[in-house]
């Protein structure tokens, strides 16, 4: 509670007290407690929740940024520019709401231009599993101990894929030919080594006791040219996110042959495995946050749990998860930052199996 709010309920209660009248509208009490001695435990009670309304009552008064490290037409943009369309059209912030593109450093970037910008609730980002890695792999300094998690948004899950020629029909198929020689199939990725096609992947084939570290990733531009490797039997399969593939499984040309949910997905997935129900217990996410920078307050927080609570309740953002394969999980307070932790350690345990680690780096390291 700040000091005006201290001095204010003093003086409440030395009112109350006395039996001063306190002007609030008051029904008539039917009980043996006198009218002053109410007034008193009233004031009390509306003291002790004073710091609840305090936190709730803070609200943007000027733009807000909304960063996002990633350029213009990528699924990360799209996500933010429908959270700011869904925040304007349903008057969820007093304020415009500005999506800021800043790609770069695995959108390190964009969590350095939020931090710049000030802790008084007016710059937010979106956030995912590079908070976990950046760190690790030596590609921003900032991570997820340096943020503020404020909420947890949906899981974006992998599929592995083949052609669908291959001679793969599963899973298991994968797994036994890469038991015997890890190298014995290709598997391409995109963007790069320690994105989320390529963990995905990892994570799937080491809970199936492979040694991933032997395994031949070939890394392309973007998932979608991964697929067209995979289609045309360059690679043997391919792993990417699952919204890249139903319009290729549909005409025929793909097999999704395993997915890192917990559960089958529906509409054009409903029929594609799980790794789980193949008796692959490996589950990875391409999740996605909403951040704030360190040292967020506590009213700043609270504001955006809110708006953004409201949010993921609309038809909108309902559609665009179905649209996409994406699966909510809309989470906030220690189990959101928990769960990032974890992701943490998943992360450098499976990096420094790989070989991958890194000395950490340094803002004035970074290109610009």
């Amino acid at each position: 509670m700040d000091t005006a709010a201290i001095v204010a309920c003093s003086a409440e209660l030395f009112r109350a007290s006395l039996g001063t009248p306190i002007e609030m509208p008051m029904k008539p009490l039917h009980t043996s407690v006198s009218a002053a001695s109410a007034r008193l435990i009233l004031t009390i009670a509306a003291c002790a929740l004073s710091p609840m309304a305090s936190a709730q009552s803070w609200q943007p008064t000027r733009p807000v940024a909304l960063v996002v490290g990633a350029t213009p037409g990528g699924s990360l943009d799209l996500t933010a520019r429908l959270l700011q369309r869904i925040f304007d059209q349903h008057k969820l912030v007093p304020t415009p709401v500005v999506v800021l593109n800043k790609a770069g450093a695995g959108q390190g970037l964009a969590w350095e231009y939020m931090q710049d910008r000030g802790n008084d609730g007016h710059a937010i980002a979106l956030g995912g599993p590079n908070l976990a890695s950046n760190p690790i792999l030596g590609a921003h300094p900032i991570g997820y101990q340096n943020v503020t998690t404020i909420a947890l948004l949906l899981d974006d899950y992998t599929a592995l894929i083949v052609r669908a020629e291959s001679p793969l029909k599963s899973m298991r198929d994968v797994v036994e030919r890469l038991r015997k020689d890890p190298g014995a199939l290709s598997i391409g990725v995109g963007p790069a080594l320690g994105g989320g096609a390529h963990i995905g992947a990892v994570v799937g084939l080491k809970a199936a006791g492979v040694r991933i570290p032997d395994v031949r990733f070939v890394v392309y531009k973007s998932a979608g040219e991964a697929m067209i490797a995979a289609m045309s039997g360059e690679v043997d399969l391919a792993s990417g996110t699952v919204a890249n593939y139903p319009p290729q499984l549909a005409a025929g040309r793909i097999r999704v042959i395993g997915i890192t949910a917990p559960q089958r997905l529906g509409g054009a997935m409903a029929n594609a495995p799980t790794l789980r129900e193949q008796g692959i217990d490996g589950i990875f996410t391409t999740w996605r946050s909403v951040i704030g920078p360190q040292g967020m307050g506590r009213a700043h927080v609270a504001y955006w749990e809110n708006a953004l609570a409201a949010a993921v309740k609309t038809d909108e953002w309902q559609k665009d998860l179905a649209r996409n394969f994406w699966t909510p999980n809309f989470t906030t307070g220690p189990a959101a930052r928990q769960y990032v932790e974890q992701q943490g350690k998943l992360f450098r345990e499976i990096f420094t199996e790989l070989g991958m680690a890194k000395p950490p780096a340094t803002r004035e390291a970074m290109p610009r």
